[in-house]
């Protein structure tokens, strides 16, 4: 069934028992407990598994758990939900393969004893990874390179400086494709440059779901029509085939890894104190204890620097696996292993400030919003479009006026609010989008005195006014739903700003007022 067709049924399938698409089993890893333990156990480490063997049987487990991902699970953006289990029990299963091949990366460099067995672990890694990289697997890449960029790896300095040249470069040159800079763009460009077979990066799909759920609220056509383009590019990518042999007890190594989501805190803690006993940190508490150190030691025998940043946000955006890059100071915190939901799943996708969503028709098997039918000749303009514009179709969020505010609710659902305190935000307003980050600062009220991830979001809709307090030191402005009486106030510290985003706001939102239909009644 064609991805438009499933997705404006979506709200009047009366017989979903009787849906191919219903019918259609999760697809799960096997497990622990079903595999024969009859083989031959000559398989302990990584290291006697060739790295082209270990990325070969990689994929060929990752491929049927991304091809029993479901539309309907990515339309509801149900992998968001309390009850994700039930409504996206795929995305979820594929997001476990993420972080079972992330830990276990962990774990294995963790268990050598000297520096020289974890740097011959950690090169092992590195060649799996190039292997995988070749192989179009980004999903099994990405992990691996995420477990590379976690604390407890990043940090043992003495680690890193076994590294040879060589796989020092190639492990920054793999690195470099994955950085958030543009929202993905060098990844966006390597997956338009590349042909199939190839397992995505989830990630970077659900990032574009949630940014097109919380853009347009439901019963839109533009929804629908771009949830169609990022479906169509997922359902490409799930005919991908891999002509590969099977080694069965490679894939049965592979499979007894244990992961268990409910303990990922006490295994992430495990693992960063086993680390900090490996190589306990320097006392001058300094950056020694970083990788940074081993740029430090290298340059001096080889004249050759390296740099990767432990953060998400790699600097470099380009493609090519040559060049250079720019060193970032490694900030020696507790950060842990970065999982496929650790940045997307926890965020809020469809509800606004006060925790209400839009109104709309509900779905009876899982209660979530669903569409009103739309135009099919509408939809099937996005199904023109060519494949080499797919993923070009999702913009970055584009910002269309920020500043630092803050704001006091003043009526809540029509209460009045007798207790009520200033907090500090860095305001964004973004298309109907108003965008909140929290302050990590007690004064400052530049852009970088406020938190990177925003910590609220506010869609407006044809009820809400803005109304600038001109008694009020001419810096302040009120947001007034007349929906459900709720008022907020702000202040800006300026009075130049204030008067533009009570411009700005009531720009978007009597745009959004829907005029009276011309054959009304008239009593005159």
């Amino acid at each position: 069934m064609p991805i438009i067709s499933r997705l404006l049924c979506l709200d009047g399938s009366a017989n979903r028992q009787n849906d191919p698409v219903y019918q259609y089993k999760t697809s799960s890893l096997p497990a622990a407990s079903s595999i024969n333990q009859s083989w031959d156990n000559i398989v302990c480490s990584p290291l006697r598994i060739a790295p082209e063997d270990i990325a070969n049987q990689l994929s060929l487990l990752d491929l049927p758990c991304f091809k029993s991902i479901r539309p309907e699970e990515l339309y509801t953006c149900g992998w968001t939900k309390a009850n994700k289990l039930t409504v996206a029990p795929n995305v979820v299963a594929f997001t476990k393969r993420f972080n079972r091949v992330s830990f276990w990366t962990v774990q294995e460099i963790l268990n050598g004893q000297t520096p020289k067995a974890r740097g011959e672990t950690l090169a092992h890694f590195i060649k799996v990874a190039k292997k995988l990289y070749e192989l179009n697997n980004l999903h099994s890449l990405f992990a691996v390179i995420s477990a590379l960029h976690s604390a407890s790896i990043y940090r043992l300095s003495k680690t890193w400086a076994c590294l040879s040249k060589k796989d020092r470069q190639q492990f920054d040159k793999l690195a470099e494709l994955f950085g958030e800079k543009d929202n993905w763009t060098a990844l966006r460009e390597y997956m338009r440059s590349i042909s199939l077979p190839c397992i995505p990066y989830l990630g970077i799909f659900l990032t574009d779901l949630v940014y097109i759920d919380m853009a347009h609220p439901a019963g839109s056509p533009h929804r629908t029509a771009k949830m169609a383009v990022v479906l169509k590019a997922l359902e490409r990518y799930q005919t991908s085939e891999y002509e590969i042999a099977p080694v069965p007890h490679v894939a049965v190594y592979l499979n007894s890894v244990r992961y268990i989501e409910e303990l990922q805190k006490f295994l992430e803690d495990d693992q960063y104190k086993l680390s900090l006993k490996l190589e306990p940190p320097s006392p001058t508490g300094s950056c020694a204890g970083s990788k940074e150190s081993v740029k430090d030691s290298s340059a001096q025998g080889t004249g050759t620097s390296f740099s990767l940043s432990p953060s998400h946000r790699l600097d470099s955006g380009s493609l090519r696996l040559q060049g250079s890059f720019t060193q970032t100071k490694f900030i020696p915190t507790h950060r842990k292993c970065r999982s496929l939901g650790s940045n997307i799943f926890g965020k809020s996708h469809s509800e606004d400030k006060d925790g209400k969503t839009p109104a709309g028709s509900v779905n009876l098997l899982d209660d979530t919003l669903l569409e009103s039918p739309v135009s099919v000749a509408g939809a099937k303009m996005s199904q023109s479009l060519p494949y080499s514009d797919v993923l070009s179709v999702i913009e970055p969020v584009e910002c269309d006026f920020q500043s630092y505010v803050r704001r006091k609710t003043i009526i809540k659902d029509g209460r009045k609010i007798s207790l009520s305190s200033w907090q500090r935000y860095w305001l964004q307003m973004s298309s109907n989008i108003l965008i909140f980050y929290g302050s990590k600062t007690f004064k400052g009220t530049s852009r970088g005195d406020f938190s990177k991830d925003r910590c609220k979001v506010l869609a407006l809709h044809d009820g809400w006014r803005a109304v600038w307090l001109q008694t009020d030191a001419s810096d302040a402005f009120q947001m007034i739903d007349h929906r459900c009486g709720t008022v907020y106030k702000f202040k800006t510290g300026c009075e130049a700003t204030a008067k533009q985003w009570t411009a700005k706001i009531n720009d978007v939102t009597i745009k959004m007022v829907k005029p009276l239909p011309a054959n009304l009644m008239s009593f005159e």
